[in-house]
């Protein structure tokens, strides 16, 4: 049984299908996961490109009610979280998971990780990473959440937005922005942005790229957001910045 199996048990719970109606009058998915308290993450391309139709669970089919939703001060930076009325304190208390693989953990939300952009090299270049989301499947009879391994493939500055951003072999179909691209190291790597094409070419033939974590830290940290057992790493953020700041 691999690493990202585990993985996938573990998390898939805690993912979010975001179903938005476009100003064409079409239905588009998109990505979302839970990080604690009912507070999920996602791009904030998917949660503004039009009328959202259903916010859904995927731990229990619920229809979830957005209570407000906080974007990016910065335009540029794709990141949106949204408070929801999503609980899986039923999953975590009730539920038994017969046959768990072994590295196996129930837990209700994603960690973050907390690799700030200072501290990102190439050190995670060819490490592998496990992406899921909610991409159009032919044939399906409804949306079904998709796994796929992939490995980093290279970090790049981008030049139409600040923080690094992580390349990773992932093939970019459309619905899985706003997933979370878990590290195999168990953690949250980054958020998956866009695919990276050029001349109009199908996004199927880019890179995926995903935006790493420190302004995800930032925006929870600024809204006086610190869900569950993530509160740790943002309070180490903030730390870390304030000491950057005694120094200079």
């Amino acid at each position: 049984m691999n690493n990202f199996t585990h993985l996938y048990q573990s998390y898939k719970y805690s993912m979010v299908r975001v179903t938005i109606r476009t100003d064409l009058g079409d239905l588009s998915n998109g990505s979302a996961f839970h990080i604690g308290d009912g507070w999920i993450v996602t791009a904030a391309h998917v949660v503004n490109g039009g009328e959202i139709e259903e916010i859904v669970s995927e731990c229990c089919a619920q229809v979830l009610e957005i209570e407000k939703i906080i974007y990016h001060e910065d335009e540029r930076v794709d990141l949106a979280i949204l408070k929801t009325n999503l609980d899986l304190n039923h999953y975590l208390r009730k539920t038994t998971i017969h046959g768990a693989p072994e590295g196996f953990i129930q837990t209700d939300h994603i960690k973050i990780g907390g690799h700030l952009d200072d501290w990102i090299g190439d050190e995670l270049v060819l490490s592998k990473v496990l992406l899921m989301g909610y991409p159009p499947i032919p044939f399906s009879r409804g949306p079904v959440l998709l796994a796929s391994e992939g490995e980093v493939n290279a970090v790049v500055d981008k030049y139409n937005g600040p923080h690094p951003h992580f390349v990773i072999s992932n093939m970019g179909h459309g619905g899985y922005s706003g997933g979370p691209v878990l590290s195999e190291f168990g953690f949250l790597l980054g958020v998956l942005k866009e695919s990276l094409v050029i001349n109009n070419q199908s996004e199927e033939l880019g890179y995926s790229s995903a935006i790493s974590v420190e302004p995800l830290l930032a925006l929870l940290q600024e809204n006086g957001v610190y869900p569950g057992n993530n509160r740790e790493t943002i309070e180490r953020l903030v730390k870390s910045l304030n000491s950057c700041d005694d120094n200079t």
